[in-house]
């Protein structure tokens, strides 16, 4: 089967001296760029990219913008902006360059503390009205959060990384999960060695099939290179420079076909979803 797959979730980094990392961050990490991320992926079927902007550059977006320019439109972005400064006309720069998506991350050293509730409601009505929508890094503890405030949005919500629901422990947050897919909430099958050892640890197939039965509409795959380094989310020592995980892009990519053995189910997955939530017409 051939297919055109997007990888609905990477990222690039950039030579410091020319894309500063925020103040303060959870990590520093060298240059990832996308000549590496088409070598790492080059025996897939991957052929589309959004690009997501990490939580180590803040809201300045420039490195992404950049990514985004440099593949053209096989390529999508998701941003992160400040709610209280950006601009109508900030907005329309932005879709102009490709980006479809804002990002708001609950994990991070910079975000942490913020409730759903004084964030997503400010974002809602800045994209309110656009094909824009929020994708949420958080734990699977904020998803009930999550839940309770969907109903009051405009634009959908997209779960990076399964939602961080332990796989080993999946019934406790599954009902939270179903609640925000009943709503219209989407999910990124991502990040699977972030919430156990990878593709093939214990639970996680079990955990995509039982997602993947409560919208099969609404599920996209991503890689999640380069792969950061684990770390807490506290500030860490700007001075240190830490390691990508060394993992196997394509075999991430190629697992997808293991859990889901059915070739239509991986072509509506990996082509057909991501092409409606991130505007691709063909």
């Amino acid at each position: 089967m051939t297919i055109r797959a997007v990888d609905c979730h990477m990222h690039i980094f950039g030579d410091q001296r020319d894309y500063p990392f925020a103040e303060p961050r959870s990590y520093t990490v060298p240059p990832a760029g996308i000549d590496a991320y088409w070598k790492a992926v080059a025996e897939t079927d991957i052929d589309r990219v959004v690009v997501v902007q990490p939580s180590a550059y803040g809201t300045d977006n420039r490195c992404t913008l950049d990514a985004l320019d440099a593949v053209g439109d096989a390529a999508r972005g998701v941003a992160v902006i400040d709610a209280d400064r950006v601009s109508d006309t900030d907005l329309a720069t932005l879709h102009a360059r490709r980006v479809r998506g804002v990002r708001v991350n609950l994990r991070s050293v910079r975000a942490a503390a913020a409730p759903v509730d004084a964030v997503l409601p400010k974002l809602d009505r800045l994209l309110s009205g656009s094909a824009w929508h929020i994708q949420v890094f958080c734990d699977a503890s904020v998803l009930a959060d999550l839940a309770a405030i969907q109903p009051t949005l405009s634009v959908p919500l997209v779960l990076d990384h399964f939602g961080a629901i332990d796989p080993l422990n999946p019934d406790r947050h599954l009902a939270d999960m179903r609640r925000l897919l009943d709503g219209g909430a989407w999910v990124k099958l991502s990040g699977s060695y972030r919430i156990s050892t990878g593709p093939d640890g214990a639970g996680v197939a079990d955990l995509a099939r039982a997602i993947h039965a409560m919208a099969p509409d609404r599920m996209v795959w991503a890689s999640d290179w380069p792969h950061t380094p684990k770390h807490s989310g506290a500030t860490a020592s700007v001075d240190t420079m830490l390691s990508y995980q060394p993992l196997d892009t394509a075999g991430l990519y190629h697992a997808v076909a293991d859990w889901f053995p059915e070739a239509e189910t991986r072509r509506q997955i990996l082509q057909d979803n991501p092409a409606r939530l991130y505007g691709w017409d063909d």
